[in-house]
């Protein structure tokens, strides 16, 4: 360890509390400004929410879950079968945090956008930037694929490899069935000339079926993980269980938006999902770290003792 476990107890241990704690006050000011929006049509106060306040949550989770993953790599040992799935977790959250400070910031006309700042018209630039901001989507996703491989790997060598249940199969299949819906009535639509097709199109298309399969081993994982109990890593992968779901709710939200299913209550409520994934997937690596600076101090090791297969003890 590059810091003194007292220094780690400070910042890491009061994290998730932390993080949950500004994700309640983000919602609730989220919600204030949807008030006027719901009740008179005036949509300004909404509009300064996710273009300051909610643009800067969502960064911040994002710098969080790259910085803690970074530190669950560091510290995990040479040839720990997990070292290698927080590396590739920390090039997802790298590229999430990428994605969202092109996406929230540098493709936005608010005053935190640095384009705005040039002294030539960066009008360009910010159509640039909204065209290929939502590529990092399928990028991070596919990389948190393959950790989650490693992860999977890890819970069958150490025999804790758990079974779905209905409940399981339930969201699975209604995120599959979004997706195969989507792709037959968007991507292969009638209307739609394989001319149209270009590369960036097709990338952003596979984000469906990409989180698909993070969904089925994100619960594989946490149903693996539940049956050592309510400790530690079992909520590092039940936050990104949650985090992966949200996604999927928030994905599904924008197609039923777009085809007029929502009604104007449930989807001014849909866009306050992605604070919710933020966060679990900012409180998910704060898990993890918290389990493996425990397991480094002779009082810490009880407390994951009933964790040992996958922890580098």
């Amino acid at each position: 360890m590059s810091f003194r476990f007292y220094h780690a107890e400070f910042y890491i241990f009061k994290l998730p509390r932390v993080i949950v704690l500004t994700t309640g006050l983000i919602l609730l000011l989220g919600l204030a400004g949807a008030v006027p929006l719901l009740q008179t049509g005036d949509a300004r106060f909404i509009h300064i929410f996710f273009a300051y306040p909610g643009a800067v949550f969502l960064i911040a989770c994002s710098i969080v879950q790259s910085w803690i993953s970074f530190e669950c790599w560091r510290n995990f040992s040479r040839g720990d079968l997990l070292r290698p799935a927080w590396f590739l977790v920390t090039i997802s959250a790298t590229l999430q945090l990428i994605g969202g400070i092109v996406n929230q910031i540098l493709a936005s006309t608010s005053h935190l956008n640095p384009l705005l700042w040039l002294p030539s018209p960066a009008s360009g630039a910010i159509e640039i930037a909204r065209e290929y901001g939502p590529l990092f989507n399928p990028l991070y996703m596919f990389f948190l694929m393959l950790g989650l491989f490693y992860v999977l790997k890890a819970c069958r060598q150490s025999g804790i490899l758990s079974s779905f249940r209905a409940v399981d199969f339930f969201l699975s299949a209604a995120v599959c069935a979004y997706t195969i819906n989507f792709f037959a009535t968007v991507v292969f639509a009638p209307h739609h000339s394989i001319s149209l097709f270009n590369p960036h199109r097709i990338l952003s298309w596979t984000s469906d079926p990409l989180l698909c399969i993070l969904l089925l081993q994100a619960i594989m994982i946490r149903r693996s993980t539940a049956n050592m109990g309510w400790g530690l890593i079992a909520r590092c992968w039940f936050y990104f269980t949650a985090g992966i779901f949200a996604t999927s709710v928030g994905d599904i939200s924008l197609w039923a938006w777009s085809r007029g299913y929502l009604p104007e209550v449930l989807q001014v409520a849909s866009w306050y999902v992605w604070f919710i994934a933020a966060a679990a997937y900012a409180l998910g690596p704060s898990y993890q770290l918290q389990a493996m600076l425990y397991a480094k101090t002779p009082d810490g090791i009880a407390r994951v003792a009933s964790q040992p297969a996958i922890l580098p003890l």
